[in-house]
Formats: C-alpha cells, sequence, structure tokens
C-alpha cells in the first residue's frame, strides 16, 4: 500500500465519520423540531380554546342571586346580571314550591317574565322571613341571551 493509498483511506474514513455524525445530529433535529412542533400545535389549541371560551363569554348574560338582609326583619332577594350582555326574558320558578314562604308573590307576579336585565343591573324582590323559616331556598332562573334561548341554573339562597 502506498502513502496515497493511505491518506485516500484516511479521508475515506474520516469522511464516513463526518457523515455518520452528520446523520446523528441531523436525526436528533429532526427530533426536537418534531417536539417543537407538537408544542406548537398544543399551544395554538390552547389559544383557540381561550379565544372561543372567550367569545362565548361575550354572547352570555351571567345571572345570580342572593337574599340581602337590609334593616332587621326585612330582607330582598336580589338578582343581578354580573355578565357583558343583557339577559332578557328572564323567568323565575321556586322547584320546591316554597316561594311564598319567603318571597311576597305579588311582587313576584308583577316582576315576572322581567323584560330586560342590563349587564350590572339587578332586579329585588321583597323577602318576608321569619324566625321559623328555612335557612335555605332553591330558586330556578330561565332566560334567554346572545348565546343561546332558555338559559337555565338553579341557585340556593341562604340568609
Amino acid at each position: 500500500m502506498t502513502t496515497s493509498d493511505i491518506i485516500a483511506s484516511l479521508a475515506l474514513f474520516v469522511t464516513i465519520i463526518c457523515q455518520i455524525r452528520s446523520e446523528l445530529k441531523s436525526k436528533k433535529s429532526d427530533s426536537e423540531q418534531q417536539i417543537m412542533k407538537e408544542e406548537q400545535d398544543r399551544l395554538r389549541k390552547l389559544l383557540l380554546e381561550k379565544e372561543t371560551k372567550s367569545a362565548i363569554s361575550e354572547m352570555k348574560a351571567e345571572l345570580g342571586a342572593r337574599l340581602v338582609k337590609i334593616s332587621k326583619n326585612s330582607y330582598r332577594l336580589k338578582i343581578f346580571n354580573r355578565g357583558k350582555v343583557e339577559a332578557r326574558n328572564i323567568d323565575i320558578h321556586f322547584p320546591d314550591n316554597d316561594g311564598n314562604e319567603y318571597l311576597v308573590m305579588s311582587d313576584v307576579e308583577d316582576k315576572f317574565p322581567y323584560e330586560v336585565l342590563h349587564p350590572q343591573h339587578g332586579i329585588e324582590i321583597i323577602a318576608g322571613l321569619s324566625f321559623g323559616s328555612k335557612t335555605k331556598y332553591r330558586i330556578k332562573l330561565i332566560w334567554d341571551d346572545e348565546y343561546k334561548k332558555k338559559n337555565s341554573e338553579d341557585f340556593f339562597v341562604s340568609i
């Protein structure tokens, strides 16, 4: 074997080693890129989900209810809208048929169905609680908003 054959063999060996090393780095890089791509896809999905939830919340009225003590032996049932859009055609139901135990039903009948409840506004209903009254009552509110018609939610109000 001549000197030029040895040099050529060494050059071939170095070339093969460099090629193998390059292929390993390329596979590692491809693997890292795949991981980055999967992470970007996951982040895109999360962002899309967040934007969808935000868009839906921009279309929903968010009603709430609570019994509030005004003065000694004087209470009001407050129904309020803490959402970002108005609630329309609000109706109130008493699943346990106990509305007349703590509310002035003529006040309820005068006010409901309530046509439009704007964001950050509320409705007050006169409540009459006595010493023997229960401490917790269930009401069901049904309303329409931009998101859908006939939304409903049960609320438990307590003294």
